[in-house]
């Protein structure tokens, strides 16, 4: 970088209090990381931490001036346009509206905030012209950079466009940003815009730089400058109800913003878990000959003992029985389904987080809070008499109101941490993943994530399992983004509830289980699993099994039904019912840890 690094803070910090942005920390990326900043014209924002890579600066031009103009730029999508990310994703909402094209509104809406800030804020704000729009950069442009230096020409005509038609359509562009009109408005015709624009230049505006702009050119709002930018963006993220648009939202707005190497983190820490499972094989493999010994034990003990029914349990169903020893860990993940569970996990906890939260401020409660005694004042006739400190005031002399009576002054502890004592249920999270719960499975992982967060919220040990044919689960000691995969996966094979793994989970926690399952019922091993669930709840394990109408299993349902043991929801309209019984059966085992 031509100028030194104090010359650049000196800078920065010029355009940052000209902008009135929160404070942030200024950090510099060397030629060794310069590549990744490079392709988002080297200046990227998140969690309050603004990093700058070291090709800002094009050749032939005052650095200084270069450097303190940009800086007003990028500062200024904080500032003014489009500000937050609720202000930039109405607009880019208003942009779809019109095309039904995600990518084609982010870059209208990219397009109207540069042009927004370049043409008519900061010429009225600083008075002149900003300097970059006077410089004719020699690098390699992307696709915004071409968009917006075709319409610099038209204000400083430093160079010619290369193309008439180009150069009439960014007068068309010029004009609308000069139209006393809504921003909403604005976007929208930009929006048409480009849309005849892709038409005219197909190869300019090809799905392949759409989705390079939208990896590469990212938008900054005023949550970047935050801390726990993440956590903000999810908050918008969790209102989107749309799986496909979900999804967008995730591309366009959360992944950019993640780390590089965010990702490939964990595909390993999958991979690594994959491992560990599979080395567990044979030990569940021991067990479930342990415990088909021991049913064969007490099927012999005749019609009376407990588990063994006068006829087998699976007696005139359709589906054929699978054995329990066919749900093995899944040695490997598809890519294909680890990138859709890498996105949806981000989407399912939003959706999750929300619901949670828009439960308990309708439903506050009052907790008791830490206070610390801090020092004696005098006591008088009108406080409580419970806040008299009787020993105390006997110190003084004899006890005469508001002369020698005493009481403490209280102080909350910082951020007055609620006093609750108790054992906080351990939890298991059980999600069917199998090809009859597919149309349903958005709603159901939903779901499995408010009953884990809520367990995770509360201060339980919580861990997950996903199932079809085979399984994935998290232990109790996985960390949280491992649970949260697993939650996310979706396996569409068939459906064996895996019951040894389900023993030893709650085998490896000393305390009594708050067990999940989401399903809808269609257990082609039912025969072993209901015993074992018997068992799990002989030792005090809470069983809650939400069924959902994914595949038509009446007579497997029935079984269910007859147990005893099991606490069965029925829930006709998932898209309506089941987040807020899981919501409502969860709270009523946290609800007294949950801060």
């Amino acid at each position: 970088m031509a100028v030194q690094i104090e010359e650049i803070i000196k800078i920065f910090n010029e355009a940052w209090m000209e902008l009135h942005c929160p404070p942030v920390t200024l950090k510099f990326e060397d030629e060794r990381h310069g590549k990744d900043l490079g392709d988002r014209a080297g200046f990227s924002a998140v969690n309050g931490e603004v990093r700058i890579g070291s090709k800002v600066i094009p050749k032939g031009c005052d650095p200084q001036k270069y450097l303190l103009w940009f800086f007003r730029h990028e500062l200024a999508h904080v500032h003014h346009c489009p500000y937050d990310l609720r202000t930039a994703y109405s607009l880019e909402k208003a942009a779809h509206d019109i095309l039904g094209d995600w990518d084609l509104a982010y870059l209208a809406t990219h397009l109207f905030a540069d042009l927004q800030i370049n043409i008519n804020y900061l010429p009225r704000r600083f008075g002149e012209v900003p300097y970059f729009m006077q410089v004719l950069k020699g690098r390699r442009l992307s696709l915004l950079e071409h968009l917006l230096q075709e319409v610099y020409f038209l204000i400083n005509p430093i160079s010619k466009s290369s193309d008439k038609t180009l150069e009439n359509i960014s007068r068309e562009i010029l004009a609308v940003m000069l139209l006393d009109k809504p921003w909403h408005s604005k976007v929208q015709i930009l929006a048409i815009i480009l849309n005849k624009m892709r038409t005219l230049y197909p190869n300019l505006l090809s799905d392949r730089k759409m989705e390079r702009h939208v990896r590469r050119s990212v938008l900054n709002v005023r949550e970047d400058f935050l801390p726990d930018s993440l956590k903000m963006f999810e908050e918008i993220f969790g209102g989107i109800s749309d799986a496909s648009d979900a999804k967008e939202f995730f591309k366009q707005w959360i992944e950019p913003r993640l780390p590089p190497e965010e990702k490939e983190r964990i595909r390993k820490t999958i991979e690594e878990k994959a491992r560990m499972l599979k080395s567990k094989a044979e030990e569940s493999k021991e067990k479930s000959e342990s415990l088909e010994e021991g049913r064969a034990f007490e099927k012999e003990k005749g019609k009376n003992g407990k588990g063994a029914p006068e006829k087998p349990l699976h007696e005139g169903l359709e589906e054929p029985l699978l054995p329990t020893s066919l749900s093995k860990p899944y040695e490997k993940i598809d890519f294909r389904i680890f990138n859709e569970a890498f996105w949806k996990r981000y989407w399912y906890r939003s959706r999750a987080e929300r619901i949670i939260m828009h439960y308990l401020s309708e439903n506050p409660s009052r907790k008791p809070v830490w206070a610390v005694v801090k020092y004696p004042d005098d006591w008088y006739i009108e406080d409580e008499i419970e806040d008299l400190d009787i020993d105390v005031s006997l110190d003084e002399g004899p006890l005469i109101p508001e002369v020698t009576t005493l009481k403490w002054v209280e102080e909350p502890t910082f951020h007055g941490q609620s006093l609750v004592t108790g054992f906080v249920p351990s939890e298991i999270t059980i999600l069917d993943a199998s090809l009859s719960m597919s149309k349903i499975h958005d709603d159901a992982a939903i779901a499995a994530f408010i009953a884990y967060l809520s367990a995770h919220k509360a201060g339980g040990e919580t861990s997950a399992l996903t199932f079809s044919t085979k399984y994935f689960s998290a232990d109790w000691d996985s960390p949280n983004d491992l649970k949260e995969m697993t939650l996310s996966m979706s396996f569409n094979e068939y459906t064996v509830f895996p019951a040894y793994e389900v023993e030893r989970l709650t085998s490896k926690n000393p305390g009594n289980c708050f067990i999940v399952v989401i399903t809808d019922g269609g257990w082609q091993n039912i025969d072993e699993a209901i015993p074992m669930l018997e068992r799990a709840a002989d030792f005090g394990h809470k069983i809650v099994i939400f069924l959902l109408p994914g595949g038509e299993y009446p007579e497997k349902i029935n079984i269910l039904k007859r147990n005893p043991h099991l606490r069965i929801y029925n829930v006709d309209r998932p898209e309506v019912d089941l987040q807020g019984l899981v919501l409502s059966e969860t709270i009523k085992t946290y609800r007294t840890f949950l801060p």
